[in-house]
């Protein structure tokens, strides 16, 4: 799950920001596959293994209940009771189908006595749901005992239960606690299971506590704010969080120099119906949108010129690869000698060995193929059992799915280092569909909440294997040349590509060949538009075009 983290990461990332401002103003190196990008400036703590509800003071929204019952284990559940003051919420819909109940009543301000706190992390080292209700504030778990049963509550969660503050101690979930009032607005540490956030209590302010929100955020401008108010609660499962109650939550992120301030209110699921863009936050998403308005712009406003020095690439449309297509890529990758790789797009901890691109390639008399896959960050930068194929591999297949998962993956690690050596030691690197958009410097279409917009703060990073370009794929199948007008009126500096399905660029230097069924659409804003005529240049298999000149061959 999202681990302990130090407090305030802020004069880190001025560094970062500085090294990398003064790195954008040297010249690109004349390898297109530089190495350039960081692992240690995003999130390693992608997803939660449980759930964690945060509901303000109140009416408790009758769907919590089920949801912490289901959570925590239903009749199998264990579920531990942390009460503090005298006054609470009613909780006996949330423990009623619990196997045991283990419960402990605190008085606001005290730690728990040393023969409390022993009984109390015994049970919570078996529990699968931890309740915690209170009337008012809670500042609990701030000194050394105290700080050993919060561990043990975020230990429930990384076990895959589920932990539930119900008013005053809804606060304490996040990164950072919300202290003060409207005229003085401070924070305070939190128990960490609402990852690099700030949680307020939204009736606490008269008006919209955006304002209040962002003055604390000056401090923090990592953090993402979130502000419950009375009657509502968030719902964290995994990376996803969604609103319950009568009222609306804010998600708020701190403004830079070149973009105002984030702000957008969630509110439960109505009559109607659902829309993933106005019922669900993407915590992930969010986190790295807030570290990306730390660090120079993005795209740059002079990208390198696209090309591929050495190497080829093949990129797919999606929709089924055109034909001979995959026997072209395995001679470019040394026919017989070829050492393949597949790095499929999954949300899944784990997927088959036995993927049929890799059946595929050992029936054409490849000398390996393998499939490598993980979730894991630190082993994609560092387990040398996980990285031995990529130092070995003459070509590299990505799979289709939602892009925004290699990204989470791969991006700045040690695999994204060695899959660029592959082309620069003349190998081949491809990909259909999702497989296709993560080879360009600008990643379109890679929203984890739903893949309708092709702009997505947070996820614009594509792994870079070539630069100054976006790509989007099923591109006349799902009408999307209006998407990619969009982007580059957005990013003029980029050159847009709309690949067909059943539709292959391969790209050797600076020249692109179409092969397949379809069209490729060139977007290229360095031409004026003119009014009534298309704003790209649709190029039919058998022919090429040369993405430095932008111009058709």
């Amino acid at each position: 799950m999202f681990p302990a983290r130090t407090r305030s990461r802020s004069w880190c990332w001025g560094l970062f920001a500085l090294g990398l401002s003064l790195a954008a103003c040297c010249a690109v190196s004349a390898d297109a596959q530089i190495f350039d990008e960081k692992f240690e400036l995003w999130p390693t703590d992608l997803t939660i293994h449980g759930t964690v509800i945060a509901c303000a003071e109140g009416e408790v929204p009758s769907k919590l209940a089920p949801i912490f019952q289901q959570a925590s284990g239903g009749d199998d559940g264990v579920v531990v009771v942390l009460r503090f003051g005298d006054e609470h919420p009613d909780f006996q819909d949330f423990t009623s189908a619990a196997q045991q109940i283990k419960q402990y009543n605190f008085a606001v301000g005290k730690q728990p006595t040393s023969e409390q706190l022993a009984a109390l992390l015994e049970d919570l080292s078996a529990a699968t749901g931890v309740l915690i209700v209170a009337a008012g504030d809670v500042h609990a778990g701030d000194d050394g005992d105290g700080r050993s049963y919060v561990e043990a509550v975020r230990r429930v969660v990384e076990d895959g239960g589920v932990v539930c503050a119900i008013g005053g101690g809804a606060l304490q979930l996040a990164d950072q606690q919300w202290m003060g009032d409207a005229e003085q607005p401070s924070s305070r540490g939190g128990w960490q299971l609402l990852p690099d956030s700030v949680l307020f209590d939204a009736s606490r302010f008269v008006d919209d506590p955006v304002d209040s929100m962002l003055e604390v955020l000056e401090a923090s401008p990592t953090s993402v704010g979130m502000a419950i108010p009375r009657d509502t609660a968030i719902v964290l499962e995994g990376r996803k969080i969604r609103v319950y109650g009568e009222g609306k939550a804010s998600f708020v992120l701190a403004a830079n120099e070149r973009q105002p301030a984030r702000v957008q209110h969630v509110g439960a699921i109505r009559r109607g119906r659902f829309d993933p863009y106005r019922h669900v936050i993407d915590l992930t998403a969010w986190r790295r949108d807030a570290l990306e308005r730390r660090l120079p712009p993005f795209p740059p406003a002079q990208p390198p010129t696209p090309r591929v020095d050495k190497g080829s690439l093949i990129i797919v449309g999606g929709g089924g690869m055109p034909k001979g297509l995959m026997e072209r890529m395995v001679e470019l990758a040394g026919g017989e000698q070829a050492k393949m790789v597949f790095v499929p797009c999954s949300e899944q901890q784990q997927v088959s060995s036995d993927e049929w691109i890799v059946r595929k390639w050992k029936a054409m008399g490849v000398a390996s193929a393998v499939v490598l896959h993980t979730k894991d960050r630190h082993r994609a930068n560092g387990d040398d059992a996980f990285l031995e194929p990529l130092k070995q591999a003459t070509g590299i297949w990505f799979g289709g799915g939602r892009q925004w998962n290699l990204a989470d993956s791969y991006y700045g690690t040690e695999s994204h280092r060695l899959m660029k050596k592959v082309l620069r030691r003349g190998g081949v690197v491809g990909g259909s569909s999702a497989g296709a958009s993560i080879q360009a410097g600008y990643l379109a279409r890679a929203n984890p909440v739903a893949n309708f917009d092709i702009m997505a703060p947070g996820y614009e990073r594509g792994l870079g294997f070539i630069r100054g370009v976006a790509i989007d794929q099923h591109f006349s199948q799902r009408g999307r040349q209006k998407d990619m007008t969009q982007l580059v009126e957005r990013y003029p500096q980029l050159l847009g590509i709309g690949i067909d399905e059943t539709t292959a660029l391969v790209v050797q230097q600076s020249v692109a060949e179409v092969v397949g069924k379809g069209q490729v659409y060139f977007y290229d804003r360095q031409r004026p538009v003119v009014e009534g005529e298309p704003d790209y240049v649709a190029v039919p298999a058998g022919e090429r075009f040369d993405l430095a000149k932008r111009k058709t061959l």
